[in-house]
């Protein structure tokens, strides 16, 4: 099973062109795939990057919990559509990533990527920061929603 995980700097060429972190091209090993879809983050201004077989697993589970004959349902799948994009990866390990995701992400020149399981975020290096949850915060976190130490697992 892919668990993206860890964070690395990368750099935008003009064309919109980043390169995949080799940790992650790694961690795919036999399972990397040309295609990865990059969708806007609902909660953060980043964009997220599955491989293409991991996104088909999501939209199977988002669509066991809706219809797309109730008008509600059919609405909010339309925008989800309208904030995914497929990209195929270039043998050198670029993506191109179209200039509105980019511009919904903040990112112009440098970028970070990091881990989150099986999606990797695309982040603009000053909004990742934000967005980072402090060591206290991350502690009290980690104690409420995990129950205590990493050594309990």
């Amino acid at each position: 099973m892919i668990s993206f995980s860890n964070k690395y700097s990368a750099t935008v060429d003009a064309k919109g062109r980043i390169v995949l972190p080799a940790p992650f091209k790694k961690e795919m090993g036999d399972a990397l795939e040309p295609q990865f879809v990059v969708e806007k983050d609902v909660y953060d201004r980043c964009l997220n990057i599955y491989p293409h077989a991991t996104w088909l697993t999501k939209v199977e589970n988002i669509m066991k919990r809706l219809n797309v004959d109730n008008p509600f349902h059919s609405k909010m799948l339309s925008r989800y559509y309208e904030d995914v994009v497929t990209v195929t990866m270039a043998e050198n390990g670029r993506l191109n990533i179209p200039d509105e995701m980019l511009q919904h992400a903040g990112i112009i020149k440098e970028a970070v990527f990091t881990g989150q399981g099986t999606r990797m975020r695309l982040w603009d290096p000053s909004r990742h920061q934000a967005s980072r949850l402090s060591d206290e915060e991350y502690t009290r976190l980690y104690r409420e929603l995990l129950g205590g130490p990493m050594d309990n697992f």
